[in-house]
């Protein structure tokens, strides 16, 4: 099914990514030579709002704001005007999700963002927030004095490759505004607001501080911070600014991260970190010590399986929308004053013959092509033929007319006779050629799609072994899969309660939760581990009924060990981890860490007790005799 799309002035306009209340956003491409490709974003006003000056006013602001941005964390801003009497702004296309469409994914999942990633997003908001504060107008050398005033997860777009970036400066404030913005009002999303907002006060580069805080600490805490159920009572908890404990609502936070939220929610501006730049050394420094080993990588996979299907379908619509131009949007506007030219039209009847006509002119030219017993012949009458002359007819001067006529009837008759065979003849020979065709291309048809079949499946069975698996657990309930088909007598699924747990295997780490394990040999010591969650050991001696075993994890504070050794083999409560990587571990119990040499076959055992939130770093020599 064609699609028409829009143009824009020079893009043209491909789907529409989102809408709010007096504004819209399409992905688009500009128009420009032939093979050159970019997709952006472009944000327009509706039609409705283009007489209304407050509007238009603000969305200029946001144009000569946003367009002196140019940092990494920040989305940038490639051109605004008017088209159609409609103010735009063309932006940078990010592909991913706003930061409240990933908290709302991970929901449905049941799935919270780790300490370092919630760490990695907020150090990258606050380097684009704090280039933001300190932007200068090119064109005076003066500061703009820049405030987004509206910082929520809305605001934030994550990327699929790991990036974090700030949009809307629609309602950003400026030092060079012209028009202050009328008392009484209040601009930006009430959860979000800074107790100065709230009381009408004047705001600076503080409140966005006030605001990243607010992101950071329900990433956290797993939960609204002020949120309540109005308004008016939302506004008064900013108000009041009564910040819950983190580490009350879960342990396992380091006291350090918590001190950076406390500090970053100060209800006094004064108390607060004074620039972004502050709090983005002081995030950027906790998750260098914490998970040094972190990187944008890892969170970009973490995002990419969210959304992995929606990746998907993306690239399959880009590839499309990269074969749109202008042409096809020129013909595709043309609707149905487009004539299709038939071809039949410029062919003079006098020159067809049932040899060369198609099924559809025969039968269009009064010819029964198929299904009658017998031709319809519509040339020239008996009367007719009899004053022809045949040329091969001979009569005597004896004759007379009458004759001469009956003769030339007989003649006309053996003429049509011979036409009728001679037609028959033809028209026989197009069908059976047509049908051989037919049959030949049936023949092709049903080959190819089984051998289309056959290599999809052999595909689907070596890279997605699951695959048939799912397929039939969802056809189960009709009973169109036998059990023994899509779940193999050996197939252990390993479940826990929290999901994502590292399983180890007789010692050996194989993945995470939920994971399908085909058992070799019985009984299997499962070991399973989850940061903030007791680790738990389970026996398997056989394979229950269902195929499936679930471990629940409770919730325990958690330290950390950092064990250094060279030329050994490190345990800590019997998992082998790599030397300096930081392992978390139940806090307040006794943790046994074993250092083995692989040569000699020599260990030596330590026992170590970690506090919640604290890391104990220890360097082992190896062992030089027995235990």
């Amino acid at each position: 099914m064609k699609k028409n799309f829009e143009t824009f002035g020079n893009y043209i306009l491909l789907e529409k990514l989102a809408a709010g209340g007096m504004a819209e956003v399409y992905l688009a491409k500009k128009i420009a030579a032939s093979g050159v490709q970019k997709f952006v974003a472009i944000k327009r006003i509706l039609s409705q709002f283009s007489d209304s000056e407050d509007f238009i006013s603000m969305f200029k602001d946001e144009a000569k704001i946003a367009i002196n941005l140019s940092h990494s964390n920040v989305v940038s801003i490639y051109d605004f005007g008017t088209e159609k009497g409609q103010f735009y702004i063309v932006m940078e296309f990010v592909e991913g999700r706003n930061l409240r469409q990933i908290l709302n994914r991970m929901k449905r999942v049941d799935k919270v963002f780790t300490i370092a990633q919630v760490a990695h997003i907020i150090k990258q908001v606050s380097a684009g927030l704090d280039h933001a504060h300190r932007c200068i107008d090119p064109t005076t050398g003066k500061p703009l004095n820049i405030i987004h005033r509206d910082m929520s997860p809305q605001n934030v777009m994550l990327g699929f490759e790991g990036d974090a970036k700030i949009v809307d400066f629609g309602i950003a404030k400026a030092a060079h505004q012209i028009e202050a913005t009328r008392a009484g009002t209040l601009k930006g999303k009430f959860g979000y607001m800074s107790p100065e907002q709230v009381e009408g006060q004047s705001v600076d580069s503080r409140t966005d501080i006030f605001a990243l805080g607010i992101m950071i600490w329900e990433m956290l805490a797993n939960q609204r911070l002020f949120l309540a159920n109005s308004e008016i009572n939302t506004l008064r908890k900013i108000r009041e600014c009564d910040v819950p404990s983190l580490r009350k609502i879960n342990p396992n936070i380091p006291t350090e991260l918590d001190q950076i939220v406390k500090k970053a929610l100060e209800k006094e501006k004064v108390n607060r970190y004074q620039t972004s730049s502050d709090l983005h050394r002081d995030l950027q420094g906790f998750l260098s010590r914490f998970d040094p080993d972190f990187s944008v990588q890892d969170f970009s996979h973490f995002v990419k399986g969210l959304f992995s299907e929606e990746i998907v379908q993306i690239r399959k619509k880009q590839i499309v929308y990269a074969q749109v131009t202008v042409q096809s949007q020129k013909e595709q506007n043309q609707g149905d004053s487009t004539q299709i030219v038939n071809t039949e039209s410029f062919v003079h009847k006098d020159d067809m013959s049932l040899d060369s006509l198609s099924f559809d002119q025969m039968s269009s030219q009064g010819k029964k092509v198929a299904g009658d017993s017998a031709m319809t012949y519509t040339g020239p009458s008996t009367e007719e033929l009899a004053n022809m002359d045949f040329g091969d007819a001979e009569f005597d001067d004896g004759k007379t007319r009458a004759q001469r006529i009956q003769i030339a009837k007989r003649n006309a008759h053996k003429k049509v006779k011979e036409y009728k065979n001679q037609t028959y003849t033809n028209t026989s020979k197009t069908l059976s050629e047509i049908e051989r065709k037919n049959r030949n291309a049936t023949t092709f048809t049903v080959l190819f799609s089984l051998s289309f079949l056959l290599v999809f499946f052999a595909y689907i069975n070596k890279y997605h072994p699951n695959f048939k698996t799912k397929f039939c657990e969802s056809m189960a309930s009709y009973n169109l899969c036998p059990r023994s088909i899509y779940i193999p007598a050996n197939l252990l699924q390993i479940k826990t309660q929290p999901a994502g747990a590292a399983i180890y295997i007789n010692g050996e780490n194989i993945g995470r939760t939920p994971y399908d394990y085909y058992v070799k040999k019985l009984p299997l010591k499962v070991g399973v581990m989850l940061e903030g969650h007791k680790r738990t050991t389970k026996v398997i001696d056989e394979i229950p009924e269902n195929n499936s075993v679930l471990i629940s994890m409770p919730r325990v504070p958690t330290g950390y060990l950092v064990i250094k050794s060279v030329g050994v083999e490190i345990y800590i409560n019997d998992v082998a981890v790599p030397s300096g990587r930081r392992h978390p571990v139940p806090a307040n119990e006794d943790v046994v860490v074993r250092v083995r040499n692989p040569i000699s076959g020599l260990s030596k055992e330590k026992v170590f007790r970690v506090k919640p939130g604290k890391t104990v770093q220890q360097v082992i020599d190896p062992p030089e005799s027995g235990r």
